[in-house]
């Protein structure tokens, strides 16, 4: 059934609007192939959660401690210990964005100690990054020239692992590297300069505990600080250790959606965030002797696919297709040709199991801290990385084994496959577009209205992928480049957006740009932790403009909040200036309009003092230059997006505004 939710002023879907309104045709047949087969997917489960609590939904539920849960409402403004709306709200929103921090930081933890390993000759891992390394050891300030490419590798990593770790008060190295001088002026003059991310989670909780601080506005700062600590202690750390090891993504074309699965070969999907034992994996994949164990098996090949980050890592680097995100993880499952899923860190529902109980695949789980019942457990440490050439084969072996036990009765893999132009790193896009100065002329003319960021989570709170797509198609009709990562990309890659011949749906500047290059108007450029190469770009366009990244015609927009990780994605662009559209309301209770004293029939905007602090004029716009918009309905959201950018070319006295509203 559908909910309306009145304090929220909007609509959750039913399972029904999910099947009609996904744009993928695979999604829907896949949904309606498992509803006919009675098989559960987390869209029969949201179904069973409505209606959902409107407290929780509204952030505005506490449950810091054994006391509660407390609930703030009309007949409670305080919770048991006296904690009122601000603080509770307030708080629930930083606990999720350091659940958050922590997940990404433990992600940042795996890959800088491979960089390590691989320095340290173990694991037979090579450093295939060496721009990166040289990079980064000229912004460190390392001596590169005429050392080995490990040990310069090893200093950079250590200085890296300083910046996740660091307890005392010394400087975030990568922040003052990285960050735009007018950005660290203005986060120094705030006070919320952070230490690392293990200091500002362990603090975030601690101001939180029962007891601890209550005032809001200090809670909001401690907020700002740990979102900086998620972009330069885990963010920037675990992408440049990545790339350190494996090199930075190339450009290719490749293809992407469930059709890449064949029912004559061993399908193997690889799942989750982290892609260190993932590449690895890959390789034996791909070894003469596995190749042959498939054939043995009556398998004509092997086919490796991906899902949510893990896979945008391998699409990225290796042109490997990927599938799907973590919203249609159990819907590729109800495939019935998926053998093997390997799945690392974070993303991987409890559900995966359930239906892949039901067709037979094969679960690994290869990182310590991810265990799920009745999977095959092969961990990767990389602090004892001795064992992962055999770990890899061991999975790899195992994988191909499941191929004998499969039922191929409930084969049914939809046929429908799409074109991808994938690979886009931060320096491959300022070559690809004719450097920053040449992007600062097309934004300046009128050929680029602005260029925004799409990005984020699924949530049933909103149809599936629908939202991520609407809002993509009307952004580049009005000629915004957009850059995209994680859930969101998948979307945008299975709908063909990625791919050039999209081109023919963007408007006539980006459209015109777009065919000249050869490029399509929405970049792919990586998981979750890339958001890192749009920050680099952001930034590097600010300074060929001479213009503070706050004036500038960006956007962040995340149409489907759903993981932890999604909070701090959206308030590190925000942090740094650049304003967010979320498409679904989130856990803050929201200013509801109210009648005008004195007028009757006039309302004047609602307002709570969390609600001004992060959308109106007062707060964060005033603080750091940029505020929240929440808007459900993808072209509504779209809309306010032209009219965001808009304002922000007026003030800069840019031309070309008059096609904005195609």
């Amino acid at each position: 059934m559908k909910q309306h939710l009145p304090v929220l002023n909007v609509e959750v879907p039913d399972k029904a609007e999910h099947v009609a309104s996904t744009p993928n045709p695979a999604s829907r047949e896949l949904l309606q192939r498992l509803e006919a087969l009675g098989v559960e997917t987390l869209f029969d489960r949201f179904e069973q959660q409505k209606p959902q609590c409107t407290f929780g939904l509204t952030g505005r539920c506490c449950r810091m401690c054994q006391w509660g849960p407390c609930r703030i409402g009309p007949r409670a403004e305080r919770g048991i210990c006296g904690k009122d709306q601000n603080a509770m709200v307030i708080g629930n929103v930083m606990r999720a964005l350091v659940a958050g921090l922590s997940a990404h930081g433990r992600h940042a933890h795996e890959a800088m100690f491979s960089v390590l390993a691989a320095a340290d000759g173990k694991a037979h891992l090579a450093i295939k990054g060496e721009a990166r390394v040289l990079e980064l050891a000229g912004r460190f300030g390392v001596p590169a020239e005429g050392r080995p490419i490990a040990d310069v590798a090893r200093e950079v990593t250590r200085i890296l692992l300083e910046d996740l770790g660091r307890l005392d008060a010394s400087p975030l190295r990568t922040l003052e590297a990285f960050a735009p001088p007018e950005r660290q002026e203005t986060w120094r003059g705030l006070g919320i300069l952070p230490r690392s991310a293990s200091y500002e989670v362990m603090e975030a909780l601690h101001m939180t505990t029962l007891g601890g601080c209550t005032d809001w506005t200090a809670l909001a700062a401690q907020e700002l600080r740990a979102a900086l600590a998620y972009c330069y202690s885990t963010l920037f750390g675990s992408s440049f250790a990545t790339e350190m090891l494996f090199g930075l993504p190339q450009q290719r074309i490749t293809t992407v959606n469930y059709g890449i699965l064949k029912a004559d070969h061993v399908n193997v999907l690889m799942h989750g965030h982290s892609p260190v034992m993932v590449e690895v994996i890959l390789e034996k994949l791909r070894s003469p002797e596995i190749q042959q164990l498939a054939s043995a098996a009556g398998a004509a090949g092997i086919v490796v696919g991906g899902l949510c980050c893990s896979g945008e890592e391998l699409l990225a680097r290796h042109g490997v297709s990927t599938v799907t995100n973590i919203g249609g993880q159990e819907l590729v499952l109800g495939t019935g040709a998926v053998d093997a899923v390997v799945v690392d860190m974070q993303c991987v529902i409890p559900g995966a199991k359930i239906l892949a109980d039901c067709f037979g695949t094969q679960i690994i789980t290869t990182c310590k801290s991810n265990r799920i019942p009745g999977a095959l457990h092969v961990p990767f440490d990389p602090e004892e990385p001795e064992q992962l050439q055999a770990d890899a084969e061991r999975v790899a072996r195992a994988a191909v084994e499941a191929f004998a036990r499969r039922d191929r009765s409930k084969i049914h893999i939809p046929q429908v496959t799409t074109a991808a132009q994938v690979g886009w790193s931060y320096e491959n896009i300022l070559d690809t577009l004719g450097g920053a100065e040449r992007i600062v002329e097309l934004l300046r003319s009128g050929t680029l209205k602005g260029i925004a960021t799409i990005v984020g989570c699924n949530t049933p709170k909103v149809p599936y992928e629908h939202n991520h797509v609407t809002l993509a198609r009307e952004l580049i009709r009005s000629d915004v480049l957009l850059l995209t990562t994680g859930c969101c990309a998948h979307a945008l890659l299975n709908d063909g957006l990625c791919g050039p011949d999209a081109a023919g749906q963007a408007g006539p500047g980006l459209g015109r740009l777009c065919r000249q290059l050869g490029i399509p108007p929405v970049l792919a450029v990586g998981g979750c932790v890339d958001n890192t190469r749009t920050l680099r770009l952001f930034a590097e366009v600010s300074r060929a403009a001479g213009v503070a990244v706050k004036d500038l015609p960006f956007m962040f927009i995340g149409p489907e909040p759903g993981n932890e990780k999604t909070v701090g994605q959206g308030l590190t662009f925000l942090v740094h200036g650049v304003s967010n559209l979320v498409g679904f309301p989130g856990p803050i209770p929201p200013a509801i309009p109210r009648p005008k004293p004195g007028e009757p029939g006039e309302l004047e905007r609602g307002s709570n003092d969390v609600i001004d602090f992060l959308a109106g004029t007062e707060g964060v716009l005033k603080l750091v230059g940029a505020k929240i918009y929440t808007e459900p309905e993808p072209r509504l959201g779209a809309q306010l997006v032209r009219m965001h950018l808009r304002r922000k070319r007026l003030a800069l006295g840019w031309a070309g505004q008059h096609s904005m509203g195609q």
